[in-house]
């Protein structure tokens, strides 16, 4: 079931997803790609991601190559510069890392009507809940873990067609 809802997803669950951290993080992402959804991040999701995989292998904690960004990010879309977003991130009034702040910024610039914000990081999700942003913690959400066991049968409840991820282009200023 396609739904018209865009998901913002920050790193604290792709990272976790893409690192075998949080095998409902990754069946969640899994199911929701498979079945078409739009998934969605800011530039700053492609940095920290990237970003994060070169320090572990610097640290030897993952040897280089072990973890192919491109094949895990490729399959979101990612929207534009980050740059465009600083202002607006600048200017939130919640208790939000620098980064997580321009996470929200991406998503206020999608609206808050039809995105979801799927986040592990509570910060982030009571400052998006506070903005009237629905949000969800598919490291921590049982249905996160009913897909992670292989149940399909929980997914949002809305059964409309034609949201891709392939056609998604971002409003301006995102």
């Amino acid at each position: 079931m396609i739904t018209d809802t865009i998901w913002v997803v920050d790193t604290s669950v792709v990272l976790r997803a893409m690192l075998g951290d949080s095998a409902s993080a990754r069946a969640w992402l899994d199911h929701h790609l498979a079945i078409g959804e739009t998934i969605v991040g800011c530039r700053m999701l492609d940095l920290e991601v990237r970003r994060t995989i070169i320090r572990m292998e610097v640290r030897g904690v993952l040897t280089p190559g072990q973890v192919d960004p491109d094949a895990y990010l490729g399959r979101f879309a990612i929207g534009a510069q980050v740059d465009t977003l600083v202002d607006e991130a600048a200017r939130l009034r919640y208790m939000l890392r620098a980064s997580d702040a321009l996470h929200v910024a991406f998503a206020l610039s999608l609206g808050v009507e039809g995105t979801t914000i799927v986040t592990h990081d509570e910060e982030m999700a009571t400052a998006c809940a506070a903005l009237g942003f629905d949000v969800i913690d598919p490291v921590g959400d049982e249905q996160a873990r009913l897909l992670a066991n292989g149940r399909s049968e929980v997914t949002r409840p809305s059964d409309v067609s034609g949201a891709d991820a392939s056609t998604f282009q971002p409003r301006p200023g995102c």
